[in-house]
């Protein structure tokens, strides 16, 4: 009777800015590559520091991306309920019409 097709789109949003150029035409990631290597490991700024901003910044993505399956999740749920619902209520109109 009723068929839902669900699709699933994750857009990559900073796939722009890892591969970006600067100016003087390196990627980004070349040239924070060089300027990394000559700063200190545990100096503001240095590679350290940016490793657990990048951790940081995976572990509230991850939180996000499994709060946003969980709604997800609780979507089709309320969907298949109400698809049974539907159901239900079309096949009792049918019987009850018959034995009218």
């Amino acid at each position: 009777m009723f068929s839902l097709i669900y699709s699933l789109i994750v857009d990559d949003v900073d796939s722009d800015s890892i591969s970006s150029e600067n100016s003087d035409g390196l990627s980004d990631e070349t040239s924070s590559q060089n300027s990394s290597s000559q700063t200190p490991l545990d100096s503001p700024g240095g590679p350290r520091e940016k490793i657990k901003q990048m951790q940081v910044e995976a572990e509230t993505r991850r939180g996000e991306f499994a709060r946003l399956l969980e709604e997800h999740a609780q979507v089709v749920r309320k969907l298949k309920m109400m698809e049974a619902e539907e159901q239900l209520s079309a096949t009792g109109n049918v019987v009850g019409a018959t034995h009218a």
